[in-house]
């Protein structure tokens, strides 16, 4: 018996394909993670078992559905992923075989419209066939990954991963991804930043995007992805140096406000 796990948080635009794309398995369970669209509704055309759970810990989303998955194999997939039909056949081989304990899947790429295999995304392998009672959990609560025992096999075929699907679509995870990880960076007392280390981790990261993972010499999308990289990375250090100021910019400025009204205005 093989069960679906899709995690997802405002997704409808997406979802219905990627729901139609692993309806063969047994069992699908779907867990939103402070969905306010109409994924839940687009979702129920399909499995009845939806949980929802709070908060950004991906680890915490995975594992719910990890616990409440049933059968003897579990797939995790996202909502811009797609089962194609070469790893659909493949998957339903491999878990009569039950060669090895776990099963990582690459996934082929598309970024603004446009298929890429430069650099991290030529071998962009994720973890996500597990035989479940080998599975020991998700752990990480931004870049999550999955613990297991036993093997691991890697599959021949790939998900087609629709990612980057426009620019405000990549900024507005950017946005929400920073704010995870700068906290995370708080709270492990990262040093405090400052102008010249907002200098090294731009130059830096742009360096690291561009040449070390070749996105300059990959065309347009590569050159605008290494940017984007470079600027995701970039603002969870600013909301890192937010943090370490001890008073939000939204206190500061009430209290601007608080003492011109005292002062009669006077600044």
């Amino acid at each position: 018996m093989i069960s679906v796990v899709l995690n997802a948080k405002d997704e409808e635009r997406i979802v219905k394909v990627c729901l139609e794309s692993v309806k063969w398995v047994d069992e699908i369970i779907v867990v939103l993670n402070d969905s306010t669209d109409g994924t839940e509704k687009i979702a129920s055309q399909f499995t009845d078992k939806i949980y929802k759970i709070k908060g950004q810990d991906f680890s915490k989303v995975k594992n719910l559905g990890l616990e409440k998955a049933s059968g003897d194999w579990i797939l995790f997939i996202d909502a811009d992923e797609r089962v194609l039909r070469p790893l659909r056949e493949e998957i339903q081989g491999i878990v009569k075989e039950e060669a090895k304990s776990a099963y990582a899947i690459s996934r082929e790429n598309i970024i603004f419209g446009s298929r890429v295999n430069y650099g991290p995304y030529k071998h962009d392998w994720v973890i996500r066939l597990v035989k479940k009672d080998q599975a020991k959990g998700w752990t990480g609560k931004v870049h999550e990954h999955l613990e297991f025992e036993g093997q691991l096999g890697y599959t021949r075929n790939s998900f087609l991963h629709l990612t980057h699907r426009n620019l405000d679509h990549f900024i507005l995870k950017s946005l929400e991804w920073s704010r995870i990880d700068a906290k995370l960076r708080f709270d492990t007392n990262h040093p405090k930043m400052s102008g010249w280390r907002f200098l090294r981790i731009l130059f830096g990261e742009l360096l690291y995007q561009g040449v070390v993972r070749k996105g300059f010499f990959s065309g347009t999308v590569g050159v605008v992805d290494s940017i984007l990289q470079t600027f995701s990375l970039f603002i969870a250090y600013v909301r890192l140096w937010q943090f370490q100021q001890g008073k939000s910019f939204d206190q500061l400025y009430e209290e601007l406000d608080q003492k011109l009204v005292k002062d009669e205005f006077n600044y």
